[in-house]
């Protein structure tokens, strides 16, 4: 502002407060009427108010009647703070004009800068009394709210304010008001302990999958439109004479694959999915989004529509269609030939236990396992590496966890090794006939440490932690962990969207169709890595979540850790029982190796945490 109407004593104003003109130059001198504190500050800083001299203020109560009359007399117009003291106030005063200067702050009746003012008219009045009633409004429940929060005692309409400290649990949001009001870090972790402390989460509550963005809405499902490449009605090869037995856990309800021995070959049968599913079709496009089936404890979510698992799973038909894998393999394990087929089987489902005891009873199960063992041990020695750590297999149904450690049988490793022989021919079979598939690899570790003269559960830890990533690519490539030169994943069409991927290609190459090239595979490919290790990482923390939920639910558990490695202070414990790793300080360093007995499990869930009370078993 100019400095040419200011006089000593003028009153002006100041970051909001009244000021008296004390001294002019380059800049001007003035005192705070509220704090008798003088500073120096420049012309653009404060606004003229009234020409003084001002020694002290007082402020004035407008009467309430005055004060409407005097806006519906100016309504909608622009006024001055002169004009606004001498209606209201009836005198033009320093003390008048700093008053006003309050109503217009206050911006009911008036609003505005110094300079510009305009009084409210009719419409502008009752749409600021309403927004402002509003406010208070809000004021007054959030209020409300955090004396509720206190008392641990909120109420479904709480939910309004509670959106946001979910939203910040569930990594969707970044911050939450009421956990700044708490005095609490704003993390997911404080988000997901103040939702659980005020039951607004109940305890059992799994949030990962939202967290990884993989929570679906199955409420519809979409169907294909084009005719597949394969139509139902083509020639299959009738196996319906030749035993298949598909064998997967118990409560499995997705089965892709069955094996048969027919005194020649080893057939491995997989579900035919790409007969029903053609490339870029709805579902396709369904399977590329989810890029796999996501198994959790509590629930299971489809990478394709439950319809078409229902139709497709072998053995939940009389008669199952396949795209079958014939193998011949001689007595040393190695792949000789592949034949692959469109077919139809009958397959019997068994469980690992029953498949267990009929191994030494079935001919055909027994032959299976000596070529499956035959081939493990060729692996073997091309420098595959065997990682034996305990598994469990962990189910929550109603919210009550049950975990069952998974025994290493005999059967697990028939059907695994029998998958690994699929692969295996089937990347033969793609280099062979010069066909663009999904090859899996893994590189070999920058240093394999040495693990003979370690405790078992010690060299297995290590050599896990010692394996790199493996990757996807079009290009053929070994891999490490398996002892192959190539390994092309194609027994889970149901389940993994790049074993649909090899399908769909074979059933166009055996159909002599065009089939992708490299650009479209490697495309396919980059699309699921990412939803991939999403699933992978929700898989792995929410069995940790609902491990943690059953200790909460069996707090007398008592059980035996192994140290397995150690870290600074902290010594990791595998829980073979539980297959659990924790980081826990022991007392004493604890060497890997040693046992402990664990007991008084305490868990902090929204950490993902459990510490227990130890002592050394001798």
């Amino acid at each position: 502002m100019t400095t040419s109407k200011l006089k000593i004593g003028a009153l002006l104003l100041y970051k909001s407060q009244p000021a008296k003109l004390v001294k002019l130059g380059d800049k001007i001198e003035i005192e705070l009427l509220t704090k008798s504190l003088s500073k120096k500050v420049r012309p653009k800083d404060i606004s003229f108010l009234h020409p003084g001299p001002v020694t002290e203020l007082n402020l004035l109560s407008p009467d309430m009647d005055e004060l409407e009359e005097a806006r519906s007399l100016l309504s909608g117009e622009e006024t001055t703070l002169e004009e606004i003291a001498e209606l209201v106030f009836n005198q033009i005063t320093a003390s008048a004009i700093w008053s006003a200067w309050q109503i217009v702050t206050e911006g009911v009746h008036f609003h505005g800068s110094p300079n510009r003012i305009k009084a409210r008219s009719d419409e502008e009045l009752i749409l600021e009394n309403k927004k402002r009633a509003a406010k208070k409004a809000r004021q007054e429940s959030w209020q409300s709210f955090l004396e509720r929060v206190e008392k641990k005692a909120i109420i479904d309409s709480d939910r309004t304010f509670l959106t946001e400290v979910e939203n910040l649990a569930l990594e969707q949001g970044t911050e939450s008001r009421l956990l700044q009001h708490l005095g609490r870090q704003q993390s997911r972790e404080n988000a997901h302990a103040i939702l659980l402390e005020l039951g607004f989460w109940k305890k059992s509550y799994n949030p990962y999958p939202q967290r990884f963005e993989l929570a679906c809405d199955e409420s519809s499902e979409p169907q294909d439109l084009k005719t597949p490449p394969a139509s139902a009605d083509e020639k299959r090869l009738d196996l319906t004479e030749l035993a298949a037995f598909a064998i997967d856990d118990e409560n499995s309800n997705d089965p892709d694959d069955a094996i048969s021995f027919d005194g020649r070959r080893l057939w491995i049968h997989v579900a035919d999915v790409a007969s029903q599913i053609s490339i870029d079709s709805p579902n396709d496009a369904r399977a590329k989004e989810r890029a796999a089936t996501l198994y959790l404890p509590e629930t299971t979510q489809t990478m394709l529509p439950p319809s078409l698992t229902d139709k497709l799973a072998l053995g939940l038909q009389e008669v199952s269609p396949a795209l079958s894998f014939a193998l011949e393999i001689d007595e040393n394990g190695t792949i000789l030939d592949l034949e692959i087929i469109p077919s139809l089987i009958k397959v019997t489902r068994l469980s690992y236990d029953e498949a267990e005891k009929l191994l030494t009873e079935n001919s055909s199960l027994a032959k299976i396992w000596a070529l499956t063992k035959a081939h493990r041990e060729q692996r073997l020695r091309a420098g595959a590496v065997e990682i034996d750590l305990p598994e469990c297999k962990i189910r929550a149904v109603n919210d009550q966890v049950t975990i069952t450690p998974l025994p290493n049988l005999k059967s697990r490793n028939l059907v695994s090794e029998a998958m690994l022989m699929a692969g295996a021919a089937c990347a033969q079979y793609a280099k062979k006939h010069d066909l663009p598939m999904p090859h899996a690899g893994q590189v070999p570790p920058n240093e394999m440490p040495e693990t003979d003269d370690l405790p078992t559960l010690v060299a297995m830890y290590a050599k896990r932690r010692s394996m790199r990533a493996g990757r996807l690519s079009c290009s053929p490539q070994s891999h490490f962990g398996l002892g192959l030169n190539s390994y092309i994943r194609v027994t889970s069409p149901l389940r993994r969207y790049l074993d649909l991927v090899a399908h769909q290609q074979i059933r166009l190459h055996l159909a002599g169709l065009p089939t992708l090239n490299e650009s479209e595979i490697t495309t396919r490919i980059a699309s699921v890595n990412s939803t991939s290790s999403q699933i992978k990482q929700t898989e792995r923390l929410s069995n940790r979540h609902w491990t943690l939920i059953f200790l909460q639910q069996h707090p007398d558990w008592q059980g035996v850790g192994v140290v397995v490695a150690e870290w600074g202070r902290k010594s990791l414990l595998l829980i073979p029982e539980l297959a659990l790793e924790i980081e826990q300080a022991i007392t004493g360093n604890q060497a890997p190796g040693t046992h402990l007995q664990l007991f008084s499990p305490r868990v902090n869930l929204p950490y993902l945490e459990v510490f227990f009370q130890t002592k050394v078993i001798i």
